[in-house]
């Protein structure tokens, strides 16, 4: 089974690490959250896993899988303001090599007709969300990372942005997510690694858990 594995990872930049003592592994058929407040250092681990930062120490191992089996989108904004969602789909498709039909992939991602051939500047901010996850997939990743996904999106877009990353899971892929947003995000992940006050606690199963609880205990109070 394809996975990445991280041992005793400690990550940070220019050598200072801001969270130790992480192990996690993210194997395929699984939604993986990263959960914690503004910089506690999902975004570092999402970029140091994808090879983008080096580790300040530990190990990182891939195992039957390769960088061009990953996609992300993390560094925002990831399109090309200036050019309409379709264009943008259009880039994205050849710089991958791929015949990737953008009517298609837009829609996928709720993006409605109208707004196709507009500028991606002009979108709403849940728009531009879902033109972010539009570009991710395009290259049909077996590890999907998601910096805040859900970000602007109003009650639909959770709901449908819930409903395509489980699909996209159900397709034996792996989708990792950071957020903070406790409820949005509930039942959402199968698996969840909770980053507070430097420290990272791993639940490998949700089964029954609630996220508020889990998120609370890392500071030994229940968060409401």
């Amino acid at each position: 089974m394809p996975a990445i594995s991280a041992t005793d990872l400690s990550i940070g930049y220019k050598n200072i690490p801001i969270v130790s003592n992480i192990n996690l592994q993210l194997r395929t058929g699984r939604i993986i959250c990263l959960l914690g407040p503004n910089g506690a250092g999902k975004t570092t681990l999402m970029k140091t896993l994808l090879g983008r930062i080096r580790p300040v120490s530990g190990n990182i191992t891939y195992s039957h899988t390769n960088i061009n089996e990953m996609s992300a989108a993390i560094d925002h904004p990831s399109y090309f303001p200036y050019l309409s969602g379709r264009q943008n789909v259009e880039v994205a498709s050849s710089f991958w090599g791929l015949d990737v039909d953008p009517e298609t992939a837009l829609d996928n991602v709720g993006i409605n007709r109208a707004a196709h051939g507009r500028k991606a500047k002009d979108y709403s901010t849940g728009m531009k969300e879902r033109l972010e996850l539009c570009l991710a997939l395009v290259p049909h990743p077996r590890f999907l990372f998601l910096d805040e996904p859900q970000n602007g999106l109003d009650p639909d877009g959770i709901t449908s942005l819930s409903e395509t990353l489980r699909a996209y899971r159900d397709k034996g892929n792996c989708v990792v997510i950071s957020t903070h947003l406790l409820h949005e995000i509930q039942g959402v992940p199968d698996e969840c690694m909770v980053i507070r006050h430097g420290r990272a606690m791993y639940v490998p199963d949700l089964t029954g858990m609630n996220l508020a609880d889990l998120y609370g205990s890392m500071s030994g109070e229940v968060a409401s």
